[in-house]
């Protein structure tokens, strides 16, 4: 299984979600609406059990019931409507500053980066529970490019590198999948079922301050409504973590095996496994454990009924899945320790970490698109090249704002001769001309393989700034972009990158609008003529060009664009819409691009970077060294 059908599975997968909302809706209404007929007719209100949908309080309690349900969900989506920091602040996690002296925090800034490089996305922004000595960790968010990782103290003080790199790893897999953005909804649909019965609750305590004359008065008739709102609501909460336990265990083994892929090193998952399993637990003391426990590493809290409600495969079920001799190691530390060995045995499933759960290359190795999503050993090795590349200053600065601000701003200057002074001057940054140019001049001979990664690194320092800073620096990137009157495909992938990731859109959730390649030809006239254009065809080889590589994407009629129709503005809007496409439809289109690249037989630096760039604004990552044996 690719990505694209990795995503086409969550898309599903959410559909999924709904319907079994919709059936456990109808199921709570059907319920409180019996439950509160059969009071009304036992309290003498004159509801005949013969027909008791023909009277006027059926309608109602059922509309009420479904205000709650409703109002519930909804909250919870508005608690979350920022996506993985909402989720971050309501765990308690406080953000890693990117100055921090700890040691184990800087470790974890450098994983992170390095694995983010790697995969081809933004680094996700990182946080951590400091009161949670527990191992665990977990992912969320709506989009890769808007994505956080949270790790507990536990998890930095009692791993090594190798294990909190194989956590990391894992929680990648679930960005990749597009499992965060299902587990953000699961945590709303459930918020909506258990409504009801915190409104039974509220009845019931409201009960307990009331006056025993009071009490007597009301005959016990709240009480009762309480306590079956109670039953009802938690009963409906039952089957809706027996729901959310079915969609979270395999994705946890899939999780395990890309965290392989990535790392290189079953052992580092291994060896966090059986840190868990033997020494330093995985429960969380925060109120909130349950409600998350499908986006944590490891259960988070301690169930009953564990077989059928816990959202993760027993630790040693993972252990057997990522080799038969794991459990067996684990118990001879455990006893070596002399500790007791905290769970039994379990019947082990069948998975390998040979790719076959996790982002193999897919099966089709020719097709580029293949490779979105994946990491492989000689993206590691390239991301920890780069990064080594990269001065320490220059790394250290794109960690805060001012510093990240200064970096976007000066790629900018270095990816041209011009004369920068106008330019700067031009863009109203006259002032900062030294700083920026000096900037400048450190990044140029970096060269056009490591702006990318550059950028990368840069956004996430700013996405916290406010909204009026995001804009402004967004206008002073296409000021000085266009102040020498050109604008080129660099300029444009940096500024669709920073519009992405500061813009007024992100952070927001997105959904697939286009089914079919007809709802978007126009778009996809404009993207392939520009690429085409880009290349240095002539128009008669251009025509050439553009109909032999958008050959099943386009209807007939759609032909070469001039390069005068082809503006930054209008393809800034055409990839925005095709990023609403089906997951299925954008594999063919990353490929048809990568082919028409690669028609000259080469793919230069540039060309890899600019189509690296538009698959992280179609939001399928390209790894950097995609295309290479």
């Amino acid at each position: 299984m690719d990505f694209f059908q990795h995503q086409e599975r969550a898309r599903r997968k959410t559909g999924l979600l709904v319907l079994y909302f919709v059936v456990a809706v109808v199921a709570v209404i059907a319920s409180v609406t019996a439950a509160m007929l059969l009071i009304l007719h036992f309290s003498g209100a004159g509801v005949s059990l013969q027909a008791p949908w023909a009277h006027p309080f059926t309608a109602w309690i059922a509309l009420g019931t479904f205000v709650v349900i409703v109002g519930g969900c909804l909250v919870k989506t508005w608690q979350l409507r920022k996506g993985g920091p909402a989720l971050a602040e309501m765990m308690g996690a406080k953000p890693i500053d990117a100055t921090t002296t700890d040691n184990s925090e800087q470790r974890l800034l450098n994983v992170v980066e390095e694995m983010s490089i790697a995969a081809g996305i933004p680094a996700p922004r990182i946080y951590v529970l400091e009161q949670e000595p527990a191992i665990n960790a977990f992912a969320a968010g709506f989009r890769p490019s808007e994505a956080i990782v949270a790790v507990t103290r536990g998890t930095l003080d009692k791993l090594s590198r190798d294990e909190l790199q194989a956590i990391v790893g894992h929680e990648f897999s679930h960005i990749l999948n597009a499992d965060i953005r299902i587990n953000l909804r699961m945590v709303a649909v459930l918020a909506g079922i258990l409504a009801v019965g915190k409104v039974g609750e509220y009845l019931l305590h409201s009960q307990r301050h009331q006056s025993r004359s009071s009490r007597r008065n009301n005959k016990g008739n709240l009480v009762i409504v309480g306590l079956a709102l109670m039953v009802i609501g938690y009963v409906g909460l039952f089957f809706g973590r027996l729901i959310k336990a079915a969609i979270s265990r395999q994705r946890e083994l899939l999780a395990d095996a890309s965290a392989v892929q990535f790392t290189r090193n079953p052992d580092g998952l291994a060896g966090a496994l059986i840190q868990v399993r033997n020494n330093g637990g995985s429960y969380l003391a925060n109120a909130h454990a349950e409600d998350m426990s499908h986006m944590c590493f490891v259960l988070p809290v301690k169930m009953h009924l564990q077989r059928w409600l816990s959202t993760h495969p027993p630790v040693d079920e993972r252990l057997t899945a990522l080799g038969e001799g794991w459990v067996a190691r684990a118990r001879a530390r455990a006893r070596q320790s002399g500790d007791p060995s905290p769970n039994p045995p379990s019947a082990p499933q069948a998975a390998n970490v040979d790719g076959s759960l996790g982002f193999a290359p897919g099966a089709n190795p020719a097709r580029v698109s293949s490779q979105v999503g994946t990491v492989k050993d000689a993206d590691i090795d390239w991301a920890q090249t780069t990064l080594a590349q990269l001065p320490e200053e220059i790394r250290q600065s794109l960690r805060q704002p001012q510093g990240a601000r200064r970096a976007l701003l000066a790629l900018i200057l270095a990816s041209n001769r011009n004369d920068t002074a106008h330019q700067l001057r031009q863009a109203g940054l006259a002032d900062e001309q030294p700083a920026l140019e000096t900037l400048a001049e450190a990044l140029r001979p970096l060269g056009a393989t490591l702006r990318l990664p550059v950028i990368d690194l840069a956004l996430p320092a700013l996405k916290n700034e406010p909204r009026a800073a995001r804009e402004q620096l967004l206008a002073e990137l296409e000021s000085l972009a266009k102040a020498d009157n050109t604008f080129s495909l660099f300029e444009w992938a940096l500024l669709g990158l920073a519009r992405q990731q500061l813009g007024e859109r992100a952070g927001r959730n997105r959904h697939t609008r286009f089914h079919r390649y007809g709802a978007v030809a126009a778009e996809l006239q404009l993207l392939f003529s520009l690429l085409v254009w880009a290349s240095g065809a002539t128009q008669d080889t251009g025509t050439a060009l553009f109909s032999r590589y958008t050959q099943g994407l386009l209807p007939a009629g759609r032909t070469l664009l001039p390069l005068t129709h082809c503006s930054s503005d209008k393809l800034f809007q055409a990839v925005d819409r095709l990023t609403d496409l089906s997951p299925l439809l954008k594999g063919p289109i990353i490929d048809s691009a990568v082919d028409l690249a690669m028609d000259d037989g080469e793919l230069k630096s540039q060309e890899r970077e600019m189509l690296r760039a538009l698959s992280s604004l179609l939001e399928c990552p390209l790894p950097p060294c995609f295309g290479d044996h």
